[in-house]
């Protein structure tokens, strides 16, 4: 993320002064937000997205993995507890998609057979 914002101001001729008085936000924080010493908080990734052009679906996505990155740093625990959660999260998930399946094709008998019945 830092990388982007750093990249798109300088695109768009900005200096750290300039989207600092732009964004009311101290020019220190621009410099430690380019640098990855600090991060922005939410609504600053929507200003910066904004005021520097930058798509605010990219610069979210960004924001989130430098913000779990800093949380489990690299540790083996923090990194196995993401993957579950990718599991646990994913639409791909085989049974929960073969429950869903399984529903589905339940209501459409029901419906069939009320159908049928003329109700």
């Amino acid at each position: 993320m830092k990388d982007l914002l750093k990249k798109a101001r300088e695109n768009n001729g900005f200096t750290t002064r300039q989207v600092s008085l732009l964004l009311n936000i101290d020019q220190a924080l621009i410099s430690k937000f380019e640098n990855g010493q600090r991060m922005p908080t939410r609504v600053q990734i929507n200003q910066f997205s904004e005021l520097l052009k930058i798509d605010l679906e990219l610069l979210t996505v960004a924001w989130f993995k430098q913000k779990i990155l800093k949380e489990i740093n690299h540790d083996a625990l923090g990194l196995r507890a993401l993957r579950e959660l990718e599991k646990e999260l994913s639409p791909t998930d085989s049974s929960a998609l073969d429950e869903l399946f399984q529903e589905m094709e339940s209501l459409k008998n029901k419906m069939e057979s009320l159908r049928q019945k003329g109700v």
